[in-house]
């Protein structure tokens, strides 16, 4: 049976600012768990299990006020949902002079609940996908007992073939997670669901790029004007429903790539080096940026114009001009740098490495500053 007891004091407080009387609300067990007088809270009301046997508006004349344990001369309603009497509201005064407002307040008390009833249904509902969506995208569980939950859910396999994940500053209630869903554009049958502290997931149905692209870009521009929060997206690949952990994964490297380099939207599809150094680890990372530029990576100036002279398909007088520094000062710098990491910096492979070197050294450095 619902439980009164979590919106009472919220009932009495609403109806306080329709009704200038005394309000009680009662369980269905007759003891006041809310009233506009904080003295009645924890009585026994004996006319409210009159009021919920009856399943009817109840006068408590003076007489029964003198009669029965805990009550006031004025009227009782029982509040019925689905047949079923979950409690009574109380309103105290004169019979004559509160009598219409009899069947306002138990309507709108009865509205309160089963509003509070249906979003109660809807939570659950969003947990219930909650669960099921981490199970799918954990990819440990076998395909015949997702299956059977699909069916109990009636979620549409065919319909979704992408995960999306949206990294922000907070947390959404469900409330908000369901004003998300109602203002994206990208599809109707789009689901989204709050992942972590910091992170939303969508499951996504089969639409064009360019449509969810746009709707993206869309929805990101609203997010960060209502919730005041950045954010940053990482799509993920097609997949067929039941190997969406594959679209998961994708997604998550998009994510990290996007925040790290400050893309605010990447597709994982679209990723070249970053997608083959997602699976090296750190140490390995950092061991290749020590055997390559350490002795200079500490040295801003030197790196800088190591970093220009690589990128650059110019002459050296051009990269100077860019710097602001002399051409003899470049060329200076440039020896000096092929002494210190011990290289010859005309060759290939030499370019290919110290390139690379640079790129992943920025990436680290911007990673942990986002992080800080």
């Amino acid at each position: 049976m619902f439980d009164l007891q979590i919106i009472g004091s919220k009932i009495v407080e609403e109806l306080k600012k329709l009704i200038d009387q005394d309000v009680v609300v009662i369980d269905h067990n007759g003891f006041i768990i809310a009233s506009t007088e904080m003295t009645r809270i924890n009585q026994f009301h004996e006319g409210s299990l009159l009021a919920m046997k009856n399943k009817q508006v109840t006068i408590m004349t003076e007489e029964l006020s003198k009669r029965l344990k805990g009550v006031r001369e004025g009227m009782v309603m029982p509040l019925i949902i689905e047949d079923t009497p979950i409690g009574v509201i109380g309103v105290t005064g004169k019979p004559s002079e509160i009598e219409k407002y009899g069947k306002l307040v138990q309507r709108i008390t009865e509205l309160f609940v089963e509003d509070f009833l249906a979003r109660q249904e809807k939570e659950r509902d969003a947990r219930m996908f909650e669960f099921f969506l981490l199970d799918l995208l954990n990819g440990r569980i076998e395909k015949e007992i997702l299956a059977q939950r699909v069916e109990l859910m009636k979620i549409e396999t065919d319909v979704y073939n992408r995960i999306i994940i949206l990294k922000v500053d907070r947390r959404f209630e469900y409330n908000e997670i369901e004003f998300l869903s109602s203002i994206q554009t990208i599809h109707p049958k789009l689901r989204i669901t709050q992942w972590s502290f910091d992170k939303v997931i969508m499951l996504v149905p089969n639409v064009p790029r360019e449509q969810l692209e746009k709707g993206l870009w869309t929805l990101k521009r609203k997010i960060e004007k209502r919730y005041k929060t950045k954010v940053y997206i990482g799509v993920g690949n097609s997949e067929e429903f039941y190997s969406l952990h594959e679209s998961y994964a994708k997604a998550t490297i998009a994510l990290t790539t996007a925040i790290t380099d400050e893309i605010e939207v990447v597709f994982e599809e679209d990723l070249t080096i970053d997608l083959l150094l997602s699976d090296i680890d750190e140490t390995k990372i950092q061991n290749f940026i020590d055997r390559t530029i350490k002795p200079i990576i500490f040295d801003d100036e030197l790196l800088l114009n190591l970093e220009m002279w690589l990128s650059s398909n110019g002459s050296l007088q051009e990269i100077a001009n860019d710097l602001h520094i002399h051409k003899n000062t470049l060329k200076y710098r440039l020896k000096k740098i092929e002494k210190l990491l011990e290289v010859d910096l005309n060759e290939s492979k030499i370019k290919l490495d110290l390139n690379l070197a640079i790129y992943l050294f920025r990436k680290i450095n911007n990673k942990a500053s986002s992080n800080s």
